[in-house]
């Protein structure tokens, strides 16, 4: 082992021509290319990789030539002869030298290059190793990434720019607009008509809401641009909290939470009071949007140290889950932005909160539990920096003069904070028939099963009777503004309903179905759209014009609308004509849906009376060919009669002199009366023979009377009666009807009925159905097989119960085993194509199934399928087969 690693140890003795062939082997292979120049900056060697870069067809063409001899431009040969100059001067190595190269083929290629002097026993420099690897693709994506970055940049900066313009262009005219509104309404308020004021109390409450969108729009703009300063000023900041909550406490009161303040004596503080004014006001915005009815909000002010403090909103609303506390704070986003988000907003509110802060040097966190609350947090400097001498030497004098006048210091808050109040929509009452605000349900008690399918019953409510010729409308809309300019519009004219989301529309479209509904499609809990395809799946209600109300104009939105069953698409801003103008066309729609339906129903109506007659003539067709059998095996009795021969016997008997007859006539006479009691036995025979044939014929008129009966309750939609019946005892009571005709084929009856369960449907129709296949059997072996035969048979399979009947006859072709129950389809001449067809529906209004298939002998096998008794009151507790059961004895 020591040998070993004593070999190992041991170097190659190469010779000099091995190692210059090692060396020129490790070049030439090396994944990078490789030169060396002398101290001249001429090339003096290279590797294959760089020569073909610079076009030579070998690596020694490159010896003698200097950068100016090859491909590269004037400004790349001068660069690579100074930096190599350098390098050598240095004595230093120079690594990851970004360079560009223009290449033989024209490319220009990016190069990371490292360059080290050669230095020779004495440290003397006489030359430059160079080596660079392409990063072409690389620095391609860098630099589309930069200019992607930088466009974004300017979109930004543009999109910004843009905001900031637009908002400042709208503040002017809304300012125009508000100012004079306010002044008249505070002037002209006792004068001025109901109608008219609300109307502008509307106006004026909506525009004081888009002119505080349009002023966080042009502050997010001015922040993002980095062109907002903060107005450093002295403020008491307890006394302005206190006075800004004083205005907010009476809204909030009137929407049942409670405001108080809590905290510390803060004394006077610098602050930006417009940026300070609007964090609060967010703050308790949002705690008064999530918070619900009877809750509580505290607003406290502490002090953190000598240097700062805070501002604390704590509120005991619907709180926010852990995953989405980190979204609170990107501008334009909402926790809930889809279509049924139950609060409005742009989604800029908190982000301005952060920003507003983290320019005046502070800070904001927020903590928050599901269904708990939520607390948000902002530390604030207590001094503006660098001003703490001058914020000291001013701060008394400026809380004199702001104690002297309190106006100095409610004034400037009051214009932001009334404009924020007036901009709040009015408290509402639930709308008519509705509960008062209930808590949104889980977000599992959303789905489908929040669609209630339950048939609209009649109003609760009769309309009143002046108006019960007007046409009904439902208005659903989250936006109670929305809602009372509408109702100013439609009222008029139409009996009105409105609801504030879609499960409150569905409650009152299940109550009193309107003619026609018009819904917003962004709403809480459920949405317009969810509710249009509730309404369109709905047997009863899908035809109901909808009229879709939204501020989304796109294309995509109004396709997804209208593919979703709205009638209408209707796009904010719309003129009051517009609105009108949807309605009295959707009404007219509602009207047409109407008068076609009463005119299918009429349709209807005379084809299914017409049916039910085809019904009557097919099944008193099948009584009456019974009882005509019945009529023709009389006949023949009466024919076959031993009544003449009996009377002529009689006459012979009674017309001679029984006195005076000899010996030899008394012994044809004792032979004649022995057949006279003979005869009379086998005439009363016949006559009870005769006697079963007639009574047969009564029970095949009876069940002809019946089946008409059953057709004409049917015909009128009286009752229809179904029972618990035996399909063993039913198969009886058939065979007894047919027994003489198939008897009379000479047809063999092969029964096989097992116990089964009882089945629930009604007595005629199943009887009706047996006939049509007995019917159907006896005419298929009729003149067929030597030894004709049908198979009835019955066997449980599982829930269901089954009744087969089977022939020996040609059977029935594969490709008209679905057809031969269609009205009208026959395969037998002669026939009308009603029986099958007949027999299937009923099956079918059994809750069962008929099948035809193949038999043992290529015959037919007619399959009915029915439900149990019990698995059919399982699966239709309220329909007439279960009402059936209730208290009704078995038919057996």
């Amino acid at each position: 082992m020591s040998d070993f690693k004593t070999r190992k140890r041991t170097p190659p003795n190469l010779r000099e021509s091995q190692k210059e062939q090692l060396l020129r082997y490790i070049v030439s292979t090396f994944p990078y290319s490789i030169w060396w120049k002398d101290r001249d900056c001429v090339y003096i060697g290279t590797n294959e990789l760089n020569a073909r870069g610079a076009g030579l067809s070998r690596p020694d063409d490159i010896i003698g030539l200097t950068d100016h001899d090859l491909p590269w431009t004037t400004e790349e040969a001068e660069h690579y002869i100074r930096v190599d100059k350098a390098v050598m001067a240095s004595g230093e190595p120079l690594l990851n030298i970004e360079e560009t190269q223009r290449q033989a083929d024209g490319t220009h290629r990016y190069l990371l290059t490292c360059k080290v002097p050669l230095k020779d026993e004495d440290g003397e420099v006489f030359g430059i190793l160079g080596a660079w690897t392409d990063i072409t693709d690389r620095k391609l994506t860098e630099l589309a990434l930069a200019r992607a970055k930088d466009e974004a940049e300017r979109a930004n900066r543009a999109k910004s720019d843009f905001l900031a313009t637009v908002s400042h262009e709208l503040r002017t005219p809304l300012t125009l607009i508000l100012s004079p509104l306010e002044r008249l309404l505070e002037a002209q308020h006792g004068a001025l008509p109901g109608d008219v004021r609300d109307e502008l109390e509307l106006i004026r409450r909506n525009t004081a809401r888009l002119l505080n969108v349009v002023s966080d729009l042009l502050d997010f703009s001015k922040a993002e641009a980095a062109r907002m300063e903060v107005d450093w000023e002295p403020v008491e900041v307890n006394r302005f909290t206190s006075q800004m909550l004083d205005d907010i406490r009476p809204s909030a009161a009137a929407r049942g939470r409670t405001l108080a303040m809590t905290g510390d004596a803060l004394g006077v503080v610098s602050l930006d009071r417009y940026k300070y004014e609007r964090i609060l006001l967010n703050l308790i915005s949002n705690a008064l949007k999530f918070s619900h009815t009877g809750g509580h909000i505290e607003v406290a002010l502490r002090a953190l140290d000598d240097a700062s403090f805070e501002l604390c909103v704590r509120d005991e609303g619907i709180g926010i889950s852990g995953d989405d506390l980190g979204k609170l704070f990107s501008k334009f986003t909402q926790v809930d932005g889809s279509v049924k988000r139950r609060y409005e907003g742009t989604g800029l509110g908190l982000s301005l909160v952060k920003q507003f802060a983290e320019l005046m040097r502070g800070s904001v966190s927020i903590e928050s539990e599901l269904g708990r609350g939520t607390v948000v947090r902002v530390r604030l400097p207590r001094s503006a920096p660098g001003a703490a001498q001058e914020h000291a030497a001013s701060a008394a004098e400026d809380h004199a003069e702001r104690h002297a006048d309190p106006d100095l210091t409610s004034a400037p808050s009051a214009a932001q904070t009334r404009r924020w109040l007036s901009s709040l929509p009015p408290t509402e009452v639930p709308p008519a028939g509705l509960a008062p605000e209930q808590p949104e349900p889980d977000a599992g008690d959303r789905g489908a099963g929040a669609l209630s399918s339950r048939p609209p019953g009649p109003p609760s409510v009769a309309p009143p009777p002046a108006s019960a010729d007007r046409p009904l409308l439902l208005l659903v809309d989250d936006n109670p503004d929305m809602r009372q300019f509408m109702r100013s519009l439609l009222s008029p004219g139409y009996r009105l309903m409105e609801a504030a989301n879609g499960l409150e529309a569905q409650r009152l479209i299940e109550r009193s179905p309107p003619h026609v509904v018009v819904s917003d499609v962004m709403m809480p809990q459920m949405s317009g759209v969810e509710l249009t395809a509730w309404m369109k799946a709905h047997p009863v209600l899908r035809h109901i014009p909808i009229v879709l109300v939204t501020a989304r104009a796109d294309d995509e939105a109004v396709a997804s609308g209208l593919d979703g069953g709205a009638d209408e698409y209707l796009v904010k801003p719309f003129s009051p004509r517009e609105l009108l103008a949807r309605v009295r066309s959707m009404v007219r729609l509602y009207e047409s849906y109407r008068q076609l339906g009463a005119e299918q129903a009429e349709i209807a109506r005379h084809s299914g009376m017409a049916q039910v007659a085809m019904d009557v003539l097919h099944s008193a067709g099948n009584t009456l060919n019974s009882a005509g059998i019945a009529v023709d095996l009389a006949r023949d009795r009466i024919a076959r009669s031993r009544l003449p021969r009996l009377k002529r016997a009689l006459d012979e008997l009674l017309g001679g002199d029984v006195g005076a007859v000899d010996p030899a006539d008394a012994s044809r006479g004792e032979s004649l009366r022995r057949y006279v009691e003979l005869a009379l036995v086998a005439v009363e025979q016949e006559q009870q023979e005769m006697a079963a044939d007639l009574e047969r014929m009564r029970a095949q008129l009876d069940a002809l009377r019946d089946a008409l009966r059953a057709q004409e309750r049917y015909a009128y939609r009286n009752a229809y009666r179904t029972e618990r019946l035996s399909v063993n005892d039913v198969i009886h009571e058939s065979l007894r009807v047919h027994g003489s005709a198939l008897a009379n084929a000479r047809v063999a009856v092969r029964l096989d009925l097992r116990p089964v369960d009882d089945v629930v449907a009604n007595r005629h129709d199943l009887l009706t159905i047996l006939y049509n296949l007995l019917d159907n059997a006896l005419a298929a072996v009729d003149g067929g097989p030597r030894e004709p035969w049908i198979a009835i048979s019955t066997w449980q399979d599982g829930a269901g119960v089954c009744c087969a009947v089977e022939d020996n006859g040609p059977g029935v072709p594969e490709a008209a085993r679905v057809q031969v129950f269609q009205y009208g389809f026959t395969t037998r001449e002669g026939a009308s194509g009603i029986g099958l067809h007949f027999s299937a529906n009923r099956m079918k209004t059994f809750g069962g199934s008929i099948r035809i298939e193949d038999g043992r002998e290529r015959g037919a096998r007619v399959v009915l399928t029915f439900a149990a008794a019990s698995a059919a009151a399982a699966l239709d507790g309220a329909g007439p087969a279960a009402a059936a059961l209730d208290g009704a004895a078995p038919a057996r």
